[in-house]
């Protein structure tokens, strides 16, 4: 199967069209946000979300603590359907994000923040969604149908919205990196063949990223899981060292996404922090892809490197590395006779209580 036939090719180059619109679409809702949160002398976040939706929560909570000073929990949906745990959400923003809106969980969570007087969000693709009707503010993706059961183009637009989320609560006002998104396609499209082949044949990798980019890490674990059937893991770099490291081996595969600059200030320590992961992979025999927009940094390593443009920050460039795991995952499918758009045993719609 030739990867530009597949829904899942077509829906990820939908992403720079989509992310023109988002910040002007969702304008009046970030800003009741940013209002309601100031009034309500809201400090903390909560965040119920699963699967994809979850990483682009992920990435939220680096953004909203850094760039606002908003300490933000990682929801358990589970406290609240399976052990009816009565959690106290009264001062947070408590935000549900799900593709479909229909996360049964998620919605219970929201459910538990109002009953607690906690303002609530909802980010999905579906204006008229249980979700989007019952959250206090929805953020909408405005992605269209995505039929492909991996989720590329809604991925795309949930993390461009929660930076522009962060960036409210910041009271900055962000970029949802359009511009940057069709840079990215043309040149990782390229820049995704050598590692698609090597992929081919794979049977296990791990995926690694540290700071903002570990939710890409993980998002990109879960598309070569779900697309290509290899068991990759994905792992905060800095987690990594602390024991998973140990299987690392003679020929492991190991992909890296390593931003050249940091969400503000001096990107020094991360580059360094980087580049000591590659050294390390290397010497430990990995045969390692490094994902980047700071490519001269790894010269010498021996890693291969699949260059992609950056943004302005950290933050910016993972939209660009998200688009380049999306086509690395569409191609490996490919090319090993497989159907992305249709993974066995998946829905597009999964419902968790």
């Amino acid at each position: 199967m030739n990867y530009r036939d597949t829904l899942m090719w077509k829906e990820l180059n939908e992403a720079p069209q989509i992310l023109k619109t988002l910040a002007d679409k969702n304008a009046a809702a970030l800003s009741a946000v940013a209002e309601a949160v100031r009034e309500g002398g809201v400090k903390t976040a909560y965040t119920a979300a699963r699967g994809t939706s979850d990483h682009a929560m992920i990435y939220f909570k680096y953004l909203a603590e850094a760039q606002a000073g908003m300490a933000v929990a990682s929801g358990a949906p589970s406290v609240v359907t399976m052990y009816g745990g009565a959690l106290d959400l009264f001062g947070s923003l408590v935000i549900g994000c799900s593709q479909s809106g229909k996360a049964a969980d998620v919605l219970a969570v929201l459910g538990r923040a109002q009953k607690c007087g906690a303002p609530t969000v909802a980010v999905t693709n579906d204006e008229e969604s249980p979700l989007a009707k019952a959250a206090d503010f929805h953020l909408y993706c405005n992605a269209g149908e995505e039929k492909s059961v991996a989720a590329t183009k809604t991925f795309s637009a949930q993390i461009a919205l929660a930076r522009l989320l962060a960036g409210a609560l910041a009271g900055k006002r962000a970029d949802a990196a359009a511009e940057l998104a069709v840079n990215c396609i043309a040149a990782a499209g390229s820049a995704t063949d050598e590692a698609a082949q090597a992929f081919a044949d794979a049977e296990d990798c791990f995926v690694l990223g540290r700071g903002v980019t570990a939710a890409i890490a993980f998002e990109c674990g879960l598309k070569l899981q779900e697309t290509c059937y290899i068991k990759a893991r994905a792992y905060h770099s800095s987690d990594f060292y602390h024991g998973p490291m140990a299987m690392i081996g003679k020929g492991t595969k190991v992909v890296l996404f390593a931003s050249g600059k940091a969400l503000g200030g001096d990107a020094r320590l991360l580059r360094e922090d980087n580049k000591k992961c590659a050294e390390k992979m290397r010497e430990l025999g990995a045969d390692l892809y490094i994902v980047t927009d700071d490519a001269a940094l790894f010269a010498g390593t021996g890693a291969k490197v699949l260059a992609v443009p950056g943004g302005e920050t950290e933050a910016e460039t993972a939209q660009s590395f998200a688009l380049a795991a999306q086509m690395l995952a569409c191609k490996t499918s490919c090319l090993r006779g497989l159907n992305p758009d249709t993974p066995r045993a998946l829905k597009k719609v999964t419902v968790t209580v």
